[in-house]
């Protein structure tokens, strides 16, 4: 018959065997278990302290490297651009911090920065194709034909690179006017007004686009990059190149357009914003470079002239 003294030595039986339990486990990694263990740990601990201090070494030298850069940038670049005139486009979500960094190194070169444009993503939008389209038509003076295959962004970006240039058919009042019309749509801003026509183009763009429509609107950041490079002297400045859709690795796959157009693929340090002003100068006297930190550069920078 089961009572409650039978059930007392049950539960009894049963605690007695669990303080075995723990007791014979503590004692168990008391000894060489216990001690791996410990050894383990301190190593763990010790390689993650190695790795954090490697990590701030980084760091700093790599800071050390952009301020290298900004202070030797006033010397190497002084006189490079000499009796040049600018211009600074920026289009595909470019950083405006990016821009001004880059207009900054521009002021070491002697050269006459002759206007900096925005174009915002209303620009590079698929869906405004057809408003670009009509505004061509309406903007285009009669000594210009710009391409003519219902694409309304390459069409508005080639009239928009031949109103820039130095020596084009586009004259100012009639560039003025297209800018104006750009600027009312909510497609373009004005960060420095535009002045004399220019001898050479810095085009900024930003990282790739990642939305629904990224790959048109990609696809229209190369687009615009192409017509500036058929109107004049262009380099194309793009942050470090990551992921899909970065309009420098569109232009190095193309070699029709790299052969015309020089590039920059790291715009976002100081090193990169003097190789973009040097690969400028180069890109004027007719050669063609790619600098940056990409598997496809040619060259961290250009030789200074």
């Amino acid at each position: 018959m089961i009572n409650f003294r039978y059930h007392l030595v049950s539960v009894t039986a049963v605690f007695l065997a669990l303080t075995i339990g723990l007791v014979l486990g503590t004692t168990a990694l008391n000894g060489p278990t216990m001690d791996a263990l410990s050894v383990t740990v301190n190593s763990l601990r010790n390689d993650n302290e190695q790795l954090r201090d490697e990590v701030s070494q980084l760091e700093d030298d790599a800071s050390e490297d952009h301020n290298f850069a900004a202070e030797v940038a006033p010397a190497t670049l002084a006189g490079g651009l000499e009796d040049e005139k600018i211009a600074v486009v920026s289009v595909g979500g470019a950083d405006p911090a990016h821009v001004e960094d880059l207009m900054a190194m521009l002021d070491h070169t002697d050269a006459k920065v002759v206007g900096q444009l925005n174009l915002t993503d209303a620009f590079t939008d698929p869906a405004n194709s057809a408003e670009l389209t009509d505004l061509v038509v309406e903007m285009t003076p009669k000594d210009y034909e710009p391409p003519n295959n219902n694409d309304g962004l390459e069409s508005a970006s080639a009239l928009l690179a031949e109103s820039l240039v130095k020596g084009s058919d586009v004259d100012s009042d009639d560039r003025d006017s297209i800018v104006e019309a750009m600027d009312a749509l909510e497609m373009l801003s004005v960060g420095k007004k535009l002045g004399d026509k220019a001898t050479g183009i810095v085009v900024v763009t930003g990282k790739p686009y990642s939305e629904a429509d990224a790959v048109d609107r990609n696809t229209n950041v190369f687009t615009f990059a192409d017509q500036f490079s058929q109107a004049g002297s262009v380099v194309l400045a793009s942050p470090t190149i990551v992921g899909d859709g970065n309009v420098v690795r569109a232009v190095l796959g193309d070699e029709s357009v790299a052969d015309e157009i020089s590039t920059v693929d790291n715009v976002s340090s100081p090193e990169g914003q003097l190789a973009a002003v040097l690969a400028l100068s180069e890109r004027i006297d007719g050669d063609v470079g790619h600098y940056g930190t990409g598997e496809a550069a040619t060259a961290l920078v250009p030789q200074s002239p």
